[in-house]
């Protein structure tokens, strides 16, 4: 009778540890988009995590709507500021982006640091842009990374942190949303909890 009530012991509190550590394992939502960029035209949200990063500096870029990739469902939408833009001589440049993730449970927000998101002109003979209708002269290959700074509703706590990939068509600043026409297969991580 020993044997067994040690065993069930075992099992309880096996279980037990094996629940609590998945409470406490990062949530991981993974989002894509592709298509022509659109102009942010959402207020900054009013926090101080904002306030910090843009101090005064930024200024919105795009917002789109992001999809599960599993099941191509609209999951919510996507709101961009930047600044702090740093051009390389071969074409490639590096900046800071905050970004609004307004999805059905509440928003995360996210802040890559300095030079966080970057990109690249790809050979077009490789990848030749889309969309040369609509101004698309170059690809950049790019994504950043950074850090989870607010949130609300089931977001409000969560800390963790973002990443993002994707091909960018571009074109003359004064093309699409200041040079971006499109995003090829842009591809977002957040690991938060």
């Amino acid at each position: 009778m020993n044997a067994f009530r040690t065993a069930i012991s075992i099992v309880i509190f096996s279980t037990a540890a094996g629940i609590s550590s998945i409470a406490g394992a990062a949530n991981n939502i993974q989002l894509v988009y592709s298509g022509l960029a659109e102009p942010n035209i959402a207020q900054p949200p009013a926090t101080q995590a904002f306030d910090n990063w843009c101090n005064g500096l930024c200024f919105p870029t795009t917002e789109q709507p992001v999809y599960d990739p599993e099941n191509e469902k609209q999951k919510g939408t996507i709101y961009v500021w930047g600044k702090d833009f740093q051009y390389g001589s071969d074409g490639s440049l590096c900046f800071s982006e905050f970004i609004v993730f307004a999805l059905q449970q509440g928003e995360i927000h996210v802040a890559s640091g300095t030079n966080g998101t970057c990109g690249a002109p790809l050979d077009p003979a490789l990848k030749p842009p889309m969309y040369p209708d609509a101004g698309a002269t170059v690809v950049l290959a790019g994504g950043g990374d950074g850090s989870i700074v607010g949130g609300t509703r089931k977001y409000a706590k969560w800390s963790g942190t973002y990443t993002d990939r994707t091909f960018i068509g571009f074109g003359a600043p004064t093309s699409g949303v200041g040079g971006i026409i499109y995003y090829d297969q842009l591809w977002f991580s957040i690991s938060g909890k």
